[in-house]
């Protein structure tokens, strides 16, 4: 990367406020970057699957099987985020050999940008869990609605991230040229 763009500078700083080391995938550290990101994904989704668990084991000792049935639910949109996150293609190899294009600033700052929007909704769906959680240690609220929430923000996180495949895949080839 020859320069950081300033309008990305806002994003770099916010996936750095939450991962330790993230540089905005300067040259050199592409695919450190690219395993931290994936990395925070699967952190935070287990986080939302914890929490989640505490409430289908509580609930269905108690015999409320409607919320236990609804983070079952939510649980197993975690374990499919995580396993797309899993099995998602690193980006970004070298260009030298490789028929790949050396990626833009524009497409650095696509990237950058996709990876801060990911990380704000995967933390999101980790503080609506908490407050389901909560909601149901205290009664207060409507817990169902909360994991229904958070069910949701989960799936859209993964549909989001599965996006990110088609920003890398602009990153992957070079194009060809013809004459």
């Amino acid at each position: 990367m020859v320069g950081t763009p300033i309008d990305v500078v806002p994003y770099i700083r916010g996936v750095q406020l939450v991962l330790i080391g993230y540089n905005g995938y300067t040259k050199g550290s592409r695919f450190e970057n690219d395993k931290i990101v994936r990395e925070e994904i699967s952190r935070a989704a287990n986080r939302v699957r914890s929490h989640m668990q505490n409430m289908f084991d509580s609930q269905f000792k108690g015999g409320n099987i409607d919320l236990a049935r609804s983070a079952k639910q939510c649980m197993e949109e975690c374990d499919y985020l995580i396993e797309d996150v899993s099995k998602s293609v690193a980006g970004m190899e070298h260009a030298f050999l490789s028929g790949q294009s050396s990626p833009s600033n524009k497409d650095l700052k696509k990237l950058i940008k996709h990876d801060h929007e990911v990380i704000q909704m995967v933390t999101k769906a980790v503080n609506i869990a908490n407050s389901s959680e909560h909601s149901i240690a205290t009664g207060e609220g409507n817990p169902k609605q909360l994991i229904l929430q958070t069910t949701q923000m989960v799936s859209s996180c993964r549909g989001f991230f599965g996006a990110r495949a088609n920003v890398l895949a602009g990153l992957k080839q070079k194009k060809v040229k013809r004459e």
